[in-house]
């Protein structure tokens, strides 16, 4: 059985991280504070990212198209350790578009409490009228 989590998880850092970065890519400077150096990141069907340097880099790539973003989200713990979130997110794109998604985030967290691995998947949330 799983529990919801009450307390700011690493999951929980790395979206609240993520959020903010949105306006401040010199945060992505905070990304060794979330995951471990060799980390792997994997967002729907793209490639695997691997290690910080790369998953920086893909993160500044990916937030030049996006002028907005915000998640709303809740954190489980899994049996097995790993940690789960449930999220919702909105945002605009940088040429002006609406853009809303649901989905979910598994992360495996290593003994010092950061991301080894982070896999996403969501769907597009029905269009705005």
């Amino acid at each position: 059985m799983s529990q919801i989590q009450t307390t700011k998880t690493v999951l929980d850092r790395y979206i609240a991280l993520m959020d903010r970065a949105i306006h401040d890519s010199e945060l992505l400077g905070e990304l060794p504070s979330v995951f471990a150096p060799d980390a792997t990141v994997q967002l729907e069907e793209l490639e695997p990212v691997v290690g910080l340097p790369a998953i920086a880099e893909f993160y500044r790539g990916f937030y030049s198209a996006v002028a907005d973003l915000r998640h709303f989200w809740n954190t489980t713990l899994l049996e097995d350790g790993r940690l789960k979130a449930d999220f919702v997110v909105s945002g605009r794109t940088a040429d002006g578009h609406l853009m809303a998604r649901r989905g979910i985030e598994y992360a495996t967290v290593d003994s010092d409490g950061l991301i080894t691995h982070l896999r996403a998947t969501s769907t597009e949330a029905p269009p705005v009228a």
